[in-house]
This record gives C-alpha cells, structure tokens and sequence, in this order.
C-alpha cells in the first residue's frame, strides 16, 4: 500500500442563485473542507496539486418551474452533464458524480450549460465536493 497525501474538499453555496447565464461559473464559497488546498472558493475551481485518480460529487436544488442545467468540466471540457426542469414539485434536486483521472494542475469545475439557471437554492442544498482516491 502506498501512502499519500490526504486531498479532499467539500463547498457549499453562502446564498441562492437567481437567472445565471449559460456557461457560467459555479463559485461554492462557503468552504468545510480543503485538504491539500485545491479548490478555489474565488474561482469555484479545483486545481489538482498532484497526479492521481479523483472523485468528484455534486447536488443542486431547484424550487417549482426552476431549471438548471450543470455540467462539470475538466480543462474546458464537459465530462458529465445533470439537469433539472422541475415543473411540478415545490423543491427538487438532482446530483452527479465523476471519477477522473488527473495531471498536476488539471482543473475541475461546475457550471451552467444549455440553458440559463432560473434558481439554483443556497445553503447545503447545493454543495461540490471532490477527493483523491488513488495515486498513479
């Protein structure tokens, strides 16, 4: 078994969100955790500070007519897409998950794509979270 450093964050939205444009930037500023110092809340970027294999997880929730389309992005690109149109229930959420295999400086990140977001709810309903689980 080979040791290594523990790198792991988890980020929560401080407020809610209203009418973001598409392509934008999720910046999850309220910060519980950052190992290794990787994520950015300025930027809403993870910058992997070393080689390795990643997890990747986040949750979004959206109120009644809300829509929000998310995709998480290495390095400009999208890797998995996650959306809500809710037009029936008071809140609803939905999640995702990425495993990734990252480079030194590799960059990973959450944003709008598709459409604008109408409302993406605040607190810890809507977090990013993110830890290396092996060396290469």
């Amino acid at each position: 078994c080979t040791a290594y450093n523990v790198i792991a964050f988890h980020a929560n939205l401080k407020s809610n969100l209203n009418n973001l444009s598409q392509n934008t930037t999720i910046k999850f500023e309220n910060v519980q955790l950052n190992k290794g110092n990787g994520y950015d809340p300025a930027t809403g970027m993870f910058t992997a500070p070393e080689d390795g294999v990643y997890s990747f997880t986040w949750s979004f929730l959206t109120n009644k007519r809300g829509t929000v389309y998310i995709a998480a992005v290495v390095d400009n690109v999208d890797h998995v897409h996650t959306c809500i149109n809710n037009q029936q229930s008071t809140y609803i959420n939905t999640s995702g998950h990425l495993i990734y295999e990252l480079k030194r400086g590799n960059k990973v990140w959450i944003r709008t794509w598709y459409l604008p977001a109408t409302f993406i709810h605040g607190g810890y309903y809507t977090y990013f979270s993110g830890s290396k689980i092996n060396s290469i």
